[in-house]
């Protein structure tokens, strides 16, 4: 019900309104009225109506004075204008005022009801405005960790223009603005592979200790691009003082961490970089510093500088080029591995690469070409090799050139054995790619069969024939399994809730997905998460 109040210095037609209209029969109560506007003025402010219906003419304190007051301190109150005088003037001030309808006298029941109703329409339509954007301004609020991750993520892969970079930082309150910059890539991992809720709750812990300390440096952004990864990006004045700043930090994240948790943590450091585009220069470098893991090990700190200086000379180094290995198992025989292999154990002994780490570094640099070639054709590696699973524990074992060349040769006529028996797909490679492309992205809204088919270089509508064809589901059909799969992952193991999760796999609209979460799986997320 909506309170009315009403103002008139007329007893006639103060009564003629209160008696005239069945009240109980409407929408409004007839809450009290006055003979002016000083009068009814704590009258007003007692009673708080929602419409308010006054004369313009009063002594005292005239209607447009009073509108004015109650426009002020009480701006949700909607007023209705009764006027004898149909000039523009007053008009022309009613409007200036806010209020919401002006009526010349006399005015009939129906006419007041009839301004009523309207006037009730728009009180409704402002709250269902008010609570539409209270509503949003929650959900933004609740979402607002999420946005913040996804733009760093997409600046740390150069997706964000540098024009639209600071001006998505200040709306997401992030001081991005420095002279240097430096990305360090933080692994967790704990001992178990086996993931439970207990594990779940170290890595948490673990991040709760890195957000401990970065929470004392203004100059730190920290987010979560996955769980268990986490990116830190450092900002400096001094390239100098920046270095020995990440290699102080990650000292202090590894301490706590592994001090005070199961976790394992490994660090990888990028260079410092100037300029807002130097961030995606420097994570790239510390994403390739994930590749030699399993050389140093996966617990330890290593910056890009780390890596070069180990590796030797780029001058030395070029003349072992790893990309001979792909190009051989390409178009090479099987009855030629023994002199390549020769060849290459030459080369190794022209430069007097003999130590250890540089033939641990070359054998998985074998592995690793073989490991490309061989998906490319639709296989895996670990099925030719199984030793594959367990590298880091396997190239620890090679302990001297031979043993290298040994290995070599081994790894090189399995894969070739492989290429020439193979039955040959047309398609397999760009289904592969593809599907590669949709597992690393599918968290992204906008990926469509489009976007895809650009990233394969195929046509999109030869690339959704093929696409059905070869995989025996369609594309939407294949995005929308890995997107339920990775959500039945997240209901299980966080405790993300759905709106987040839905963000997490590439839907903006929670409803949606739990629509398409209860269409492939029977059952809403909630009920899902609940079973045991």
């Amino acid at each position: 019900m909506y309170k009315v109040f009403l103002v008139d210095d007329e007893v006639i037609v103060r009564h003629g309104i209160r008696d005239c209209i069945k009240w109980e029969q409407t929408d409004f109560v007839f809450s009290g009225e006055a003979p002016d506007g000083e009068f009814a003025l704590p009258l007003i402010m007692e009673i708080k109506p929602d419409i308010l219906i006054t004369d313009i003419k009063m002594p005292f304190m005239d209607g447009l004075e009073l509108s004015q007051v109650v426009r002020k301190n009480m701006p949700w109150v909607k007023i209705i204008i009764l006027s004898g005088h149909d000039e523009f003037g007053y008009a022309r001030e009613a409007m200036r005022i806010g209020v919401t309808e002006y009526l010349l006298k006399p005015v009939t029941a129906q006419d007041l009801l009839e301004s009523l109703e309207k006037v009730k329409d728009l009180i409704i339509n402002e709250k269902r405005e008010r609570e539409n954007a209270e509503k949003i301004r929650k959900q933004l609020a609740e979402n607002a960790p999420l946005f913040r991750d996804k733009f760093l993520s997409e600046l740390l892969l150069g997706m964000v223009p540098p024009v639209e970079v600071i001006d998505n930082c200040e709306s997401l309150d992030i001081n991005i603005i420095s002279k240097f910059y430096i990305v360090e890539i933080l692994e967790l991992e704990t001992p178990k592979k086996n993931a439970s809720d207990g594990e779940y709750t170290e890595v948490l812990q673990a991040e709760a200790l890195i957000d401990s300390i970065v929470s004392k440096n203004s100059e730190i952004i920290k987010f979560r691009r996955m769980l268990g990864e986490i990116i830190v990006i450092i900002k400096g004045d001094n390239l100098q003082n920046i270095e020995e700043a990440a290699y102080s930090l990650a000292q202090s994240f590894k301490y706590e961490v592994e001090r005070k948790t199961s976790c394992i943590l490994g660090i990888s450091i990028g260079g410092a970089r100037e300029r807002i585009q130097g961030i995606t220069q420097s994570f790239k470098e510390a994403d390739e510093i994930k590749n030699y893991r399993y050389i140093y090990g996966k617990r330890k700190i290593l910056g890009i500088n780390d890596i070069k200086s180990d590796m030797g000379s780029k001058k030395d180094f070029i003349k072992i080029d790893m990309n001979n290995t792909y190009e051989f198992l390409k178009c090479g025989l099987k009855s030629d591995v023994g002199s390549f292999v020769d060849k290459f154990i030459d080369n190794l002994n022209e430069i007097e690469m003999k130590s250890p780490m540089y033939i641990h570094y070359l054998f998985m640099d074998v592995v690793i070409s073989a490991s490309r070639f061989v998906e490319e054709l639709g296989g895996e590696i670990e099925t030719l090799l199984p030793w594959v699973s367990n590298l880091e524990s396997f190239v620890a074992g090679i302990d001297s050139i031979e043993k290298f060349g040994e290995l070599t040769e081994y790894t090189l006529k399995i894969v070739l054995e492989f290429r020439d028996t193979r039955v040959e797909r047309k398609y397999d490679s760009i289904i592969k790619k593809a599907k590669e492309y949709i597992h690393s992205n599918f968290a992204n809204s906008n990926i469509s069969l489009i976007s895809v088919a650009s990233y394969v270089n195929v046509s999109p509508s030869h690339f959704s024939t093929i696409f059905s064809q070869e995989a025996g589901e369609n594309f939407i059909e294949y995005l929308t399994k890995v997107r339920v799969k990775k959500a039945m992952e997240l209901l299980k193991t966080t405790s993300l809730k759905s709106s987040e999760i839905a963000y997490n796999v590439g839907y903006n609209d929670p409803h949606y997905f739990c629509y398409i979460f209860k269409k492939a799986t029977g059952i809403t997320p909630k009920e899902y998460r609940s079973e045991t």
